[in-house]
């Protein structure tokens, strides 16, 4: 793709100073070096979730120490969120559409990300969801999930994928640790994600709102909103 648009030639090789880096840093991505017309940088391509913006600059920094060259990110696809912040912080990157390289050019379009399904969560997800909801926590460590609700590791892995395929969550990684970070407040996103649940309430009755007390306390939805 590079060559398409700029017109300049690419050659790339083997990065040969990845024994040097941390194994955290090692093992998660795949590093090459490539020869941009005549300027040489680092290509990068995360194997699994990109993690989080602050550790992304610390690895960067990491492997500067090693190489002093400019990285560059390989991934498939950016969502617009993700390429603001890539932008602002200088990080170069490529995808099969963009190209943002500071040092030689840039080439910029809105990719169209996948439509995302709405489907109501399965049982593990909406624990997921109602722990993050109540944790008043911006993001939550997915090992930290793991030891409050009685789930497999493969079970929370599909709730993270349900809840970042509503597209309201994003799931980074912070070194080896998975998190996730809902995009919009927590009145906002519990709104936007009510379609996806599920009520316990499996009977319902009507009575007089003058017969209603103090001592009765809330359930379905409004239940679920009020700890929100």
């Amino acid at each position: 793709m590079l060559e398409s648009i700029f017109g300049i030639p690419i050659k790339y090789e083997i990065w040969n100073k990845k024994i040097s880096m941390p194994l955290y840093i090692a093992g998660s991505y795949d590093f090459r070096t490539a020869y941009i017309s005549d300027k040489r940088c680092i290509m990068m391509k995360p194997k699994e979730e990109l993690v989080t913006l602050p550790a992304l600059k610390k690895q960067i920094v990491k492997i500067q120490e090693v190489d002093r060259v400019p990285i560059v990110l390989e991934l498939r696809a950016v969502s617009s969120y993700r390429r603001k912040s890539l932008i602002e912080n200088n990080i170069p990157f490529i995808t099969e559409k963009q190209v943002f390289l500071p040092f030689i050019g840039t080439m910029l379009t809105d990719e169209k990300e996948p439509e995302k399904r709405t489907e109501k969560f399965v049982f593990s997800t909406q624990q997921l969801f109602l722990l993050y909801l109540y944790s008043k926590k911006k993001r939550l460590y997915i090992s930290e999930a793991a030891k409050k609700l009685p789930f497999t590791a493969m079970t929370l892995t599909r709730a993270v994928k349900q809840l970042e395929d509503t597209d309201l969550f994003l799931v980074t990684k912070d070194g080896v640790n998975k998190v996730i970070e809902s995009k919009y407040g927590r009145s906002e996103v519990f709104e936007k994600t009510k379609q996806c649940l599920s009520t316990p309430v499996r009977k319902a009755g009507y009575i007089d709102k003058l017969q209603v007390t103090s001592d009765m306390v809330y359930a379905g939805e409004t239940a679920l909103i009020v700890g929100v």
